[in-house]
């Protein structure tokens, strides 16, 4: 019996954890032992769940049993209906704890697919990376750039450099995290200078062809780059007037 709780706990921990927005991304940032304790920690609080359901089932059938004795509605001489609930069992399973494990399963399976909190729409989700960002400059910065329209500055580990506008972030899963790009401009840093040389003008390409964001039958997104987060050496805001004035700042030096 011990065991069937321990694996109903553990499942329902691991399911609500794998498919709640919110959960990934505190499990993401969790290492080690704190991933397997935040497993168990919403396997137990679906278990608790359960066990005061189980409990208020027990408490109606108290009630009843005392409403029937009074009145006499059953035939039943002296009704004592919680007892046979708690003597009941199924496959050798006490019925109350079969019932418990019945409804830490619903709790769950309520709370990771049909729950409102499990299906956000785009503000619902807009807010969460709100919220969550606030814990990590990265997450901060991508946030302000799909927010705002801010232009970002993406420098690869392979001194590539992107300028553009983020349009999304998949930072669920560490192995697949990555961000899409729209480029106006990339380039390359000098390998001795380290300074910024531009290659591709994509934004005066964009201007001369007509292409916008929702063109037909060809829009900017036809020219996405999706760049993993683990490639990324460097993040930051892009400014073209600030970024001329430095230059000639550094040609006057």
């Amino acid at each position: 019996m011990g065991t069937a709780i321990f694996m109903v706990l553990m499942v329902c921990g691991y399911w609500y954890t794998s498919r709640d927005l919110s959960t990934r991304f505190k499990i993401k940032r969790s290492f080690g032992w704190d991933v397997y304790f935040l497993v168990a920690l919403y396997g137990c609080i679906f278990v608790l769940q359960g066990v005061i359901a189980t409990g208020l089932l027990w408490l109606l059938l108290l009630a009843l049993s005392a409403v029937d004795n009074s009145f006499h509605f059953s035939s039943e001489r002296y009704a004592n209906w919680q007892m046979e609930f708690m003597n009941w069992s199924f496959l050798g399973i006490q019925a109350p704890v079969v019932l418990m494990l019945a409804f830490t399963i619903l709790f769950c399976l309520y709370r990771s697919n049909w729950a409102g909190s499990a299906r956000l729409d785009g503000i619902g989700r807009k807010k969460l990376y709100q919220r969550l960002a606030q814990s990590s400059g990265i997450e901060q910065l991508l946030y302000q750039c799909m927010e705002e329209g801010e232009l970002a500055q993406v420098t690869l580990k392979s001194r590539r450099i992107y300028i553009g506008m983020i349009h999304t972030a998949t930072l669920e899963y560490e192995k697949t995290a990555n961000i899409v790009l729209i480029p106006m401009l990339s380039g390359y840093r000098d390998v001795k200078t380290m300074n910024m040389r531009i290659e591709n003008n994509y934004s005066a390409w964009y201007d001369a062809h007509g292409i916008t964001l929702d063109s037909e039958p060809r829009s900017a997104m036809a020219f996405r780059k999706v760049i993993m987060l683990n490639h990324i050496e460097s993040l930051s805001l892009f400014d073209p007037a600030s970024a001329s004035a430095l230059a000639l700042v550094s040609r006057e030096d």
